[in-house]
């Protein structure tokens, strides 16, 4: 009994041992190697200035042309937009921003579907548990039900984030693979006409959402101006017409929900524009930004 004992306890070590060693080599491949994603890179950025910065989800990251903004403004611009982002992982990204120095002159977030939602989407939670140590990361996690583990179990978050976070993803850093989304614009457009549907507008839209609000006392306090639109979608989408209670729920709205609606080659989706649709409506909604700030 007594070398059996002894036996398991070995395997044990050996296990901690191994997890202890993964989490540091995981931890400081990504903490040090090229950024791969919008996450990695403001967490590395430092001491930056953009005229203009974009922020959403997929209909921000698949729909706004920075090359296109600067080549009409003259102006610096990036697109922090995020597939699946929510309010909430927006709110965390000004945070890091602001903790680096990143100072933006216009802020501009996309508003839809999303105003429901709270808190932080798990793909975005996974890109952060690398960077645990981090302050302001630190603060974000605490609200994580598992973040007692992230700190006391070596290698635990890696493997809970396998699909973002994991060997897969260490060796196209490792090996300085090029993420699909070019990353010092941000933009990742789609190619293709389509109306396919995914999912529907909520029918009931909530009359607040607290992280919007932060977000507007964030941007008072920095003094940069902030702006707020809605991306097009299809005429197929169900509650559509919901998103009209966004105007009482959201000052300044800029609403472009509807603008394609004669226009269905400009759909990749019902929810997403392809390029052609993409750079048509980076071009009417800088213009309408230049427009709404004289106003």
């Amino acid at each position: 009994m007594k070398q059996f004992s002894i036996y398991v306890f070995k395997i044990l070590a050996v296990v901690f041992v191994s997890m202890y060693m993964l989490d540091k080599l995981y931890t400081y491949t990504f903490q040090n190697g090229t950024p791969r994603n919008k996450i990695q890179k403001i967490l590395k950025l430092q001491d930056a200035h953009y005229d203009y910065a974009f922020f959403g989800s997929s209909r921000t990251e698949n729909h706004i042309d920075c090359e296109l903004i600067e080549q009409l403004t003259g102006k610096s611009c990036v697109n922090f937009g995020i597939s699946g982002g929510t309010n909430g992982d927006m709110l965390t990204l000004m945070i890091l921003a602001e903790s680096n120095k990143i100072t933006f002159d216009n802020v501009v977030l996309q508003v839809d579907h999303n105003f429901n939602l709270r808190g932080l989407s798990n793909n975005f939670k996974a890109s952060l548990v690398p960077f645990i140590f981090n302050d302001d990361v630190k603060q974000e996690l605490k609200k994580d039900k598992n973040n007692f583990y992230y700190y006391n179990i070596p290698f635990y978050r890696y493997l809970k984030y396998d699909k973002v976070v994991g060997f897969r993803e260490l060796l196209s850093t490792i090996l300085n693979k090029k993420p699909k989304t070019h990353l010092d614009v941000g933009f990742n457009p789609k190619v293709g006409v389509g109306k396919g549907v995914s999912g529907a507008i909520p029918f009931i839209i909530n009359k607040e959402n607290e992280e919007i609000e932060s977000i507007i006392k964030l941007m008072k306090k920095r003094g940069t101006n902030l702006t707020f639109f809605t991306a097009p979608y299809c005429k197929d989408i169900e509650n559509r017409d919901r998103l009209r209670a966004l105007k009482t729920r959201v000052p300044s709205l800029l609403d472009y929900v509807s603008i394609f609606d004669d226009k269905e080659k400009y759909f990749y989706n019902c929810g997403h524009l392809n390029i052609e649709g993409a750079e048509e409506f980076t071009n009417i909604l800088i213009k309408d930004i230049y427009s709404f700030k004289t106003n």
